[in-house]
């Protein structure tokens, strides 16, 4: 048993069974629940819009007002999850040929309810962005901390491109009061204006019993890029943002392997091809679990410490193919290991950097004084929860990470 999976065992059982606490959100009292805009290949150019609803699938529909006063009418796809003794519905809408730089206005209608939503859409040859990416939100007996981080978050980040959480969203992927606890969070920042990057953690593998479990809730809230996969569509994915090609991974191979087996195999053919046809000055990838082990049991390597599993999986095809930056979570702090190639700290290869997290789970880690550049000082336990930005030019990415309060922690600066 890994040390996180005993934790939620003695902690964490009774929450998962939904005995915890909401966030106040006015969307309990609606039909229309947890408006989100979900990240396109081409989000100067289409947008995917989302919402559920308790219970079985109603009429519902979406009405996009374009920025010379037309209109367009949409049906959404529904699809009815059944977990958790409830019953969710999910509705999607997919815009296409969109204009690059237009703000339009979209309103999502069921029964006599009516939710409007702003879709803003970037320039189509965008030169610089910063977007805002948290990680590890999952929380215990209430999502408040989360809450606080990702409004502070956002209010100095007003310019922010879009939201992405690097993996374990929820503390238990079956639980609907988790699931519920986070869209609120979500809702009732400014978050749903942005488009939304999901990427699928372990505990989104956790069922109830805390034992892996198919991420089927995971899957039903987030209608990500199409990857061309027939068994693995919707677990990894990429897309394009003004001068970077976003690869978006999935790690959860030793939660699915058995339930689901084949996914690092494919994942590996698919990055090489997908990679490779990106002609972006920039290739970042997004993923969950950590390139080094730090104190967690690597089942493969059969040892804590030094290069992970995952590390293992990933690190040569993220040499070959000449990856800029790989952010990762998981282990609730931020690392700066600088670049490391061939698995050994050099002076070029993919910088690699750990952060997180926004949520009240933590942890301490051990250093790893081969690969540490920058840690975070964990000695005081209220001090722990921190976020990324991320700037880029078509000359520059940069990084900053900044504790709850604002405080800058480290900066990185890569360059063409």
């Amino acid at each position: 048993m890994t040390r996180r999976n005993f934790l939620k065992l003695c902690t964490s059982a009774l929450i998962a069974l939904g005995l915890g606490r909401f966030v106040p959100a006015a969307a309990m009292d609606l039909k229309i629940k947890f408006p989100r805009q979900i990240i396109t290949k081409d989000a100067s150019r289409s947008r995917t819009i989302m919402w559920q609803t308790d219970g079985a699938r109603e009429n519902a529909s979406f009405v996009l007002k374009n920025p010379d006063g037309t209109e367009a009418s949409f049906t959404p796809e529904a699809n009815t999850l059944l977990q958790d003794d409830t019953t969710t519905t999910f509705y999607t809408v997919h815009l296409e040929n969109l204009q690059p730089a237009s703000t339009y206005h979209g309103t999502i209608m069921m029964a006599d309810e009516a939710l409007s939503l702003a879709i803003v859409t970037p320039a189509a040859e965008l030169t610089a962005f910063t977007a805002l990416l948290i990680d590890d939100s999952q929380c215990g007996e209430t999502y408040e901390p989360f809450a606080n981080l990702l409004t502070k978050a956002l209010a100095r980040q007003k310019d922010a491109a879009f939201l992405a959480d690097l993996g374990d969203l929820t503390d238990n992927g079956q639980s609907s009061w988790h699931w519920d606890s986070l869209f609120s969070v979500l809702d009732e920042c400014r978050a749903k204006t942005l488009p939304f990057v999901p990427v699928m953690g372990n505990h989104e593998c956790y069922g109830l019993d805390w034992q892996f479990a198919l991420p089927r809730r995971y899957l039903a809230s987030f209608s990500v890029p199409a990857n061309g996969s027939r068994n693995f569509d919707g677990y990894y994915y990429s897309f394009d943002y003004g001068p970077v090609h976003f690869l978006v991974l999935n790690t959860q191979f030793e939660e699915l392997d058995e339930l689901k087996p084949g996914l690092l195999q494919e994942e590996l053919l698919w990055l090489k091809h997908d990679a490779q046809s990106s002609q972006k000055p920039w290739k970042v990838v997004l993923m969950h679990k950590d390139i080094i082990a730090y104190d967690e049991y690597q089942p493969q390597a059969g040892h804590a410490g030094g290069i992970s599993d995952v590390g293992h999986d990933f690190m040569k095809a993220f040499d070959a193919l000449g990856i800029d930056l790989v952010l990762t979570g998981h282990m609730h702090t931020y690392r700066n290991r600088g670049h490391i190639y061939d698995e050994k700290p050099a002076d070029h290869g993919p910088v690699y950097l750990m952060f997180g997290p926004a949520g009240n789970e933590r942890y301490f880690v051990p250093p790893d004084e081969t690969f540490d550049k920058v840690s975070l000082d964990q000695s005081d336990p209220n001090v722990y929860r921190n976020y990324l930005t991320l700037t880029a030019s078509p000359q520059k990415l940069s990084t900053a990470c900044y504790l709850e309060d604002g405080t800058l922690i480290d900066r990185v600066v890569l360059t063409k």
